[in-house]
């Protein structure tokens, strides 16, 4: 700095909106702490619209209840000295052990209501207690929500009768027992939802529709099963652009039918055979394959007949990932060579 430059503290001259757009990077606790830095930052905090609790920022001397308590306390003084202006978004993070303060978890759900909240992210051990999830799909405020059961058994959705989400576009849910009634009241309580994830979920449906979404994604990571008569026979999205399926266990089934013509871009890995896969993808451009038992579902002669409407006329690029100890990678080029229309389309192998 030259010399008789005067110090300016530049951040501070931002207006509110901006500033808490920069404290929106920050844990609540962190946001907090900011109020010794000058007059100006004093009550900043007290108008924040974002708001981000984790457990894990408080430490403990081996005793767990203390911590609980000193985070219970800090969440609940943090809401009671806040000021009466909207939240846009409340995050509750890694709560695995904290259920038997539930009723605390209760409130401050109950307060993000009240004060219009539009993103909602909560890990939490749902099945073991009462927290009120069908508020959550009846908050018409809401856009996005993120629901992360750290149960050791899937959270039942069905639960929830009723969904009403007019605004919501993003949905993420993990861990969370999924039937038809509750996969139906979702699309029909959800008319703008863009983007889905579900993960480690039980897939206890038939039959998938939704009119408004563009991005699906479906992981099995940890082999969630869920014992029923239901399987997935169908997902008709006529507005879908990306669909991503991931699985290690839950056979998908090779009778899956996928409407889906407007999709441009496909991730599928799986054990699964393809055949009843690819048959719904005849418009990606962009289409990665993977799993551990892809070189066994390499079809036949007669086996190709059977796909044959795929002929993957858009393909630009197709991506198949593999271990370096298999052999039989060779036929499964010669395989995508033949219902790939495009010429120019490239074949990537990867290992």
């Amino acid at each position: 700095m030259k010399p008789g430059r005067e110090k300016r503290d530049r951040i501070s001259s931002l207006p509110d909106c901006l500033i808490h757009l920069i404290m929106s990077f920050l844990t609540a606790q962190e946001a907090v702490r900011t109020c010794v830095l000058s007059k100006r930052w004093k009550n900043l905090w007290t108008t924040l619209p974002f708001l981000d609790f984790d457990l894990e920022e408080f430490v403990y001397n081996g005793v767990p209840e203390r911590r609980f308590d000193m985070f219970v306390n800090f969440v609940n003084t943090t809401l009671l000295l806040r000021e009466a202006s909207d939240l846009r978004k409340l995050r509750l993070g890694k709560l695995r052990d904290f259920k038997q303060y539930h009723m605390s978890v209760r409130s401050w759900i109950h307060y993000a209501f009240k004060h219009n909240i539009q993103e909602f992210s909560i890990k939490f051990p749902l099945r073991d207690s009462s927290v009120p999830l069908d508020g959550v799909f009846n908050c018409a405020s809401l856009v996005d929500v993120s629901i992360n059961d750290q149960s050791n058994w899937f959270f039942e959705a069905h639960l929830v009768t009723v969904v009403n989400l007019p605004c919501l576009k993003k949905l993420f849910l993990n861990g969370i027992e999924l039937l038809q009634d509750f996969v139906d009241n979702l699309f029909s309580g959800c008319p703008v939802l863009e983007y889905l994830h579900l993960e480690d979920c039980g897939l206890g449906f038939s039959t998938m529709y939704s009119q408004s979404l563009k991005y699906l994604k479906i992981d099995d990571h940890e082999g969630s099963h869920y014992d029923t008569e239901e399987q997935m026979e169908l997902i008709e999205a006529p507005n879908l652009l990306s669909f991503c399926y991931d699985q290690w266990s839950y056979q998908m089934g090779d009778k899956l039918l996928l409407k889906m013509p407007s999709l441009t871009s496909a991730v599928i890995i799986c054990h699964d055979k393809l055949q009843g896969i690819l048959t719904g993808l005849s418009n990606v451009q962009n289409l990665v394959l993977g799993g551990y038992g892809i070189k066994e579902q390499v079809p036949g002669n007669e086996e190709l007949l059977k796909i044959a409407p795929f002929k993957g006329k858009q393909l630009k690029i197709v991506k198949v990932g593999f271990s370096k100890s298999e052999q039989s990678f060779p036929q499964l080029v010669k395989y995508l060579q033949d219902f790939t229309c495009n010429s120019s389309a490239r074949i990537n192998m990867i290992s």
